[in-house]
């Protein structure tokens, strides 16, 4: 070990990597950013690593914790990019992989298609075990009807198995002699059986997930050890991937499980943005992240995210822990388009790292939203990332304008109205994370991060009258700080539906006394100090006869009272849906959050500067508001900013990962961790 002590986060996007290293005893932070390697993201990763290293006089033996958000899994999952896969199930469900739900993709879409079915049917086999619905074996698992299935793999060579057999979620037994059977006779292959990933009920959600994850696992697996040798060979041992869940697991632990990483990077911004706020004591937030492709929106209550089980991965639902995060297509790169109609329209399609927004000089042609933002005057028309990206406003200028002339528009206007679409895009989907789920979005606090996020926060807040909004100190880059800043966790969740009454109180004892010991095998194993160890408990509940459920968190002091827990559903159903019933309450899972505490970074507090941040002045820029209108927006560099500063708008912030707007009628203010936040005068 080194004369210093360094934890370092790198999450990598489809465009950029991010790399935050923050050092534990000063609590310096450094950070760099760098262009995504196509085909092996950790060519990347380890580079830019080695640079940022470099620059900051630190080696490898100084890195106590490297911790990793990848795409590694999405992009498979994606691109249906994956192992040749086969599948054993109970006799009568080979065909439900294709059955599903038989829900249709979209509604009033007759040609809409159908997901692509990852195993072919011949490589989907049955067997005819049977475990009934309370868990009891009725037919044992044959090991003769095995052998032609393993012969059959071999043939086809499969490099994945996934198994999932009926009711398995209550009683493992029939799933795990097939483990046994499969790791004696096909070691190779990457296999996943569903009681191992998820012990809930919903056969084709936990089918989906399984056959995801074997389909998958061999790519992720050959990337993670990959990486973990070309790591150690520069002195990092203490390596952690980032999980759908906000938090880190063990990188052996994600070759096993590679489907939970695949929203591990918005999840990192996320973890970011409640730390940072916690800071400040801001517990309600609405987070947005804009990058180049897509826009990230999620909630913290109370200073806890929204979490769900149900999550959507290109067409495929699938039940594994993670952060409620909504996606859309709206990012710098998405493209403006004229519809059939004659209407404005901008994204979900976007130009990407290559070719780009016109502006970058590399082939792209088509109108985005960074063109039209280069357009109006709020970004730098010669430069970008410090320097490090020349751009072309002219190119920017032509391709808004080839759109402007279809639709017989001004230019600029056709500008200004790019940004009022996408905007309004990204203000729908905000109203779906809050107000339809019964949260009045000016109580909270939006923080605005990725790329493009400041140079809409303005905009956001002033159009749903927001009362204000926090800048980060390096926004681009809050996935790669959020990595910093979480612990070791894993969910740990069980179906068991039972009625809400005075006798459940020793089934709910139960049942949470198996989840402990479950969470405690697991801090074992990852070799977490007992004084580091903390659990948080959910329930998912319903009334009876409803078909879905709710996540309601509970302290665990209460579960003696079934009143107390009927209470703590009924407060969180009626936020939901505006009404309660006195029907009966049924608990449908029992959840428990097992976290592994680390030591928080060191963040250093900025002496207090005074109001005035005239220092940091570096200009002005003209700017397009709108009929005709231009107006001198000020120019200041984040870089000069210090605690206490206060910018009135109109006016535009710059630094090396994102550019803040800040309109006529705002301040930003600048508080002690050198963020800043957005209100009204």
């Amino acid at each position: 070990m080194g004369s210093k002590t360094i934890r370092i986060g790198v999450d990598v996007g489809g465009t950029n990597t991010d790399i935050c290293a923050i050092d534990e005893k000063s609590g310096e932070l450094m950070v760099y950013k760098l262009p995504s390697s196509l085909y092996d993201q950790s060519e990347a990763v380890v580079s830019g690593v080695k640079v940022i290293a470099e620059e900051n006089g630190f080696a490898g033996g100084d890195i106590s914790r490297f911790m990793h958000g990848t795409t590694v899994a999405t992009n498979a999952i994606l691109e249906g990019r994956g192992a040749k896969t086969a599948l054993i199930t109970t006799g009568g469900f080979r065909d439900l992989l294709e059955i599903g739900r038989q829900k249709r993709p979209d509604l009033y879409n007759l040609q809409a298609d159908k997901v692509k079915t990852l195993v072919s049917r011949d490589c989907r086999f049955e067997v005819s075990e049977r475990t009934d619905y309370k868990g009891n074996i009725v037919r044992e698992l044959k090991e003769e009807e095995l052998l032609p299935i393993v012969e059959a793999m071999r043939e086809n060579q499969v490099k994945a198995v996934a198994v999932m057999l009926l009711n398995a979620y209550l009683n493992p037994d029939n799933e795990q002699s097939i483990k046994a059977i499969i790791e004696e006779k096909c070691p190779d292959v990457f296999l996943t059986i569903s009681s191992d990933l998820s012990k809930q009920f919903r056969e084709y959600e936990r089918l989906c997930g399984t056959v995801i994850n074997s389909f998958v696992g061999p790519e992720v697996r050959k990337y993670m050890n990959n990486l973990k040798s070309t790591l150690k060979s520069i002195g990092i041992e203490n390596t952690y991937i980032n999980h759908s869940n906000g938090g880190l697991m063990s990188i052996d632990e994600s070759m096993k499980y590679p489907v939970k990483t695949a929203l591990s990077g918005p999840a990192a911004g996320v973890v970011g943005a409640q730390y940072i706020t916690d800071l400040i004591e801001e517990k309600d937030l609405i987070t947005v992240d804009i990058g180049g492709t897509s826009t990230d929106i999620s909630l913290v209550v109370n200073g806890r995210f929204e979490a769900s089980d149900e999550k959507t991965i290109s067409g495929y639902p699938v039940r594994i822990p993670s952060i409620d995060i909504s996606t859309i297509g709206a990012g710098g790169g998405s493209i403006a388009w004229i519809d059939s109609g004659g209407i404005l329209k901008v994204g979900p399609q976007s130009a990407g790292a290559s070719p780009g927004p016109a502006c970058y000089k590399r082939g792209g042609e088509e109108a985005t939203i960074t063109d039209a933002r280069v357009v109006l005057g709020h970004l730098n028309n010669e430069v970008l990332l410090g320097g490090r990206l020349p751009i072309n406003a002219e190119l920017s200028k032509a391709a808004v304008k080839r759109l402007a002339d279809r639709i017989h528009m001004d230019v600029m206007e056709t500008a200004r109205g790019i940004i009022s679409v996408s905007n309004s895009n990204i203000i729908k989907e905000i109203k779906n994370v809050t107000v339809a789920k019964g949260y009045n979005p000016s109580e909270f606090c939006l923080v605005a991060f990725g790329g493009s996020g400041p140079l809409h926060a303005a905009e956001l807040i002033d159009e749903m009258m927001i009362k204000k909004a926090l800048i980060p100190k390096t926004p681009g880059l809050l996935a790669a700080y959020g990595l910093l800043t979480e612990n070791m966790r894993r969910d740990f969740v069980q179906t068991n539906v039972m009625e809400v009454n005075d006798q459940c109180h020793n089934v709910l004892e139960k049942q949470f006394n198996l989840l402990e010991r479950e969470a405690d095998m697991w801090f074992d194993e990852e070799k977490i100090d007992s004084e580091k160890r903390s659990r948080e408990y959910f329930l998912d509940m319903r009334y009876k006869g409803q078909n879905h459920e709710i996540r309601v968190p509970i302290d665990k002091t209460i579960i003696s009272s079934a009143d107390k827990i009927r209470e703590e559903f009924t407060i969180a159903y009626e936020r939901l849906y505006s009404f309660s019933s006195d029907d009966v309450v049924q608990i449908v899972n029992f959840g428990l959050s097992a976290i592994g505490d680390i030591v928080y970074p060191v963040i250093n507090e900025d002496e207090y500067d005074g109001e005035d941040s005239s220092k940091a002045l570096i200009g002005t820029r003209r700017v397009y508001e709108g009929n005709g209108e231009y107006s001198d927006y000020g120019l200041y560099d984040r870089e000069k900013l210090r605690n206490g500063n206060i910018i009135y708008g109109p006016a535009i912030v710059e630094q090396m990962d994102s550019t803040t707007i800040i309109l006529g009628g705002q301040k930003a203010t600048v508080d002690k961790y050198l963020n800043m936040m957005i209100e009204r005068v």
